[in-house]
């Protein structure tokens, strides 16, 4: 069943007609990279402390979808979504996010969703019980003194070994951090992947003898220090006025349209692992 599910998914992906947008000249995505964690893995338990007290562990997202069925055993399933090089190359050479890095968020959301729907039907038809916790509706986003979700993806990923953290907040995986994330709990058991990484910024040259700090210089807004990330100034570099002027000058009327991305392409790890180089 494992093998089934990474089959089915790399070949949704791979349909030109579904991963493809007509603003691109090809496939908006690479081909994904799945990982399985059991939902008993103590990890997702420690993301209360790591992250905030209300992130939810696999089995407590299982239980609110299901309105309080309880999940004895079952797997969360995490898939790496990395970005075509034609779109990283394409917010490489400029300050501020390009056409088709901006487009490509908003049309992603619909390709995700597809996706989503897609894999929660065919492991309904094979009779388990599946959600997607980042499309519900008890998946948050805070915005306060940091920003932070329920339902963190990207330590979601690192549990099911498919990558480590980074200087910039961001996720590299074996094929870079320009990637999309989203994942799955379910009541199917399969044999779980373990984290090849030894600590959890293993892939990072900066935390290597490198000091790579390639991501601090691509930040337009100063987010990014030695320190790490300011999510504040991030988030409003995205999302706030200056970016809704910038998609509207790029003659971009979608309301859904945002993003920025400099931080993750124009360094060594925008497309693969650079410690692995």
């Amino acid at each position: 069943m494992k093998n089934f599910l990474i089959n089915e998914i790399k070949g949704y992906v791979a349909e030109k007609g579904k991963n493809y947008f007509d603003f691109l000249d090809g496939n908006a995505f690479r081909e994904p990279i799945i990982g399985f964690a059991s939902v008993k893995d103590p990890m997702f338990y420690s993301f209360k402390e790591i992250i905030k007290e209300s992130h939810l562990t696999p089995t407590e997202a299982y239980e609110l979808f299901f309105d309080g069925k309880t999940i004895d055993n079952g797997t969360v399933i995490s898939i790496v979504l990395p970005l075509s090089y034609e779109i990283i190359e394409s917010n490489k050479e400029i300050k501020m996010p390009s056409k088709k890095w901006i487009l490509m968020g908003c049309f992603a959301k619909d390709f995700i969703s597809d996706l989503s729907n897609y894999i929660v039907h065919i492991l309904k038809e094979k009779g388990y019980n599946v959600v997607d916790p980042s499309s519900q509706e008890f998946f948050k986003i805070v915005i306060d003194d940091n920003a932070y979700s329920n339902w963190s993806q990207k330590h979601i990923a690192y549990t099911c070994g498919l990558g480590t953290f980074c200087l910039n907040g961001g996720f590299i995986t074996e094929k870079g951090r320009a990637v999309l994330l989203l994942s799955f709990v379910t009541n199917l058991v399969v044999e779980s992947d373990i984290i090849p990484y030894e600590n959890r910024t293993a892939n990072c040259l900066h935390f290597h003898d490198e000091k790579c700090e390639d991501c601090i210089k691509r930040c337009p807004v100063n987010a990014l220090s030695e320190d790490g990330i300011d999510k504040l100034k991030c988030f409003d570099m995205s999302y706030g006025k200056k970016a809704k002027k910038h998609v509207k000058s790029l003659g971009i009327e979608t309301e859904k349209a945002y993003g920025c991305g400099l931080c993750l392409v124009g360094g060594p790890c925008e497309s693969e692992n650079p410690v692995k180089q």
